[in-house]
């Protein structure tokens, strides 16, 4: 029997050519279904323990690519098993049917097994993600951008080296020795890029801030939510989303409002010209008594005749509130406002705004 099938042929392949290439692929197509559930299987268990939930979920990232992968595979055998011959004629013309195909089967390959590993790295990403917030570990959770951008980094740069030196059988030593002449104007013209990445690596080896912080920069006060390569992004209190360059949040200066203890709260109070002093000195102690007796406001708060004005007597007023907790500051501040407002009012004096005092004065100095 395999004496016939090697002694007959078609299309200049014998019959036991055409049966394993024709196994291979009918085979692969088959089974596929089951051979990529068992790699997945294997896969999975070397990037997480044992769970149906993130296993499904990983067989969502992977399994279909993995199973144009072993098609791929399949046709790539078959493609060896079949003897192409490396020249085929058209209309009198010699065309590279066999060096074709092999490049187009080899970049399918490497662009599915690319495709594959970056939905790893994501998989990988948010399983340290949910580590991260198992463990209550801002700085853990900080990692997972950086694990995910550099697994896909790493891959598509691994990718290119693939098609340049195995596909296209480039000289890749030769290639990167004739890009350092160049590499000099692309470092001049990508500083900028460089320096935000490398402000990445002080964010994350300093930590000024974490993710999940609430920190104020420029006058820009939000919650920091991703901490990339290039940028740092934040939501702001309007709920609008910023970017900022990583370079600038480590070259300017910054408040983590999140590691504060305290929030300063510190204006003046305009009274009209018209309190007398023994007023003055009442509602001073009275106000002080307020911020004394208040739990959330530190010891030794500030309340001074602070100076005179052009329309008002000021009062200066300084403390400090016991919480890091923008709405919980903003609600002792509005208490102290009303106490402030209602002391006001009991001692029969008011609030002073801008004012002019316009005096007639006759040819002889005299006023009307």
């Amino acid at each position: 029997m395999i004496s016939f099938l090697q002694s007959n042929s078609w299309a200049d392949q014998t019959y036991l050519q055409w049966l394993f290439a024709l196994g291979v692929l009918v085979g692969t197509v088959l089974f596929r279904m089951p051979f990529a559930n068992f790699l997945n299987w294997l896969f999975y268990r070397a990037f997480s323990e044992k769970n149906i939930k993130k296993r499904k979920r990983f067989h969502e990232l992977t399994g279909r690519n993995l199973r144009r992968l072993l098609v791929l595979l399949a046709c790539y055998i078959a493609l060896s098993i079949l003897s192409v011959p490396e020249h085929f004629q058209w209309f009198g013309k010699p065309y590279h049917i066999r060096f074709y195909m092999d490049i187009a089967l080899q970049l399918g390959l490497i662009w599915t097994a690319s495709k594959i590993l970056l939905r790893i790295a994501d998989f990988v990403s948010e399983v340290w993600q949910d580590k991260s917030q198992i463990s209550i570990d801002p700085a853990r959770a900080q990692w997972g951008p950086y694990i995910k951008d550099g697994i896909k980094v790493a891959v598509i740069l691994s990718a290119f080296l693939f098609v340049i030196g195995i596909v296209f059988q480039a000289n890749i030593a030769a290639l990167v020795g004739g890009l350092g002449i160049g590499g000099l104007a692309v470092a001049l013209a990508a500083q900028e890029s460089l320096a935000n990445l490398l402000g990445s690596f002080t964010i994350f080896l300093d930590k000024p801030f974490t993710i999940g912080d609430t920190i104020e920069f420029k006058g820009i006060t939000g919650t920091v939510e991703h901490v990339g390569f290039r940028s740092t992004r934040m939501r702001t209190l309007d709920k609008s989303y910023v970017t900022v360059p990583n370079k600038a949040l480590v070259t300017e200066p910054l408040n983590n409002i999140t590691e504060s203890t305290h929030r300063r709260a510190a204006f003046k109070l305009g009274l009209v010209y018209q309190t007398k002093p023994e007023t003055l000195r009442v509602i001073i102690q009275s106000i002080l008594s307020v911020l004394q007796s208040n739990p959330l406001i530190e010891e030794n708060p500030s309340v001074t005749f602070f100076g005179y004005g052009e329309s008002s007597l000021d009062l200066q007023i300084i403390y400090l509130v016991k919480t890091p907790d923008y709405n919980e500051y903003l609600q002792v501040r509005e208490f102290v406002n009303f106490e402030i407002y209602r002391i006001v009012d009991e001692h029969d004096t008011d609030f002073a705004f801008p004012t002019r005092t316009m005096v007639t004065v006759h040819d002889d100095g005299t006023k009307p």
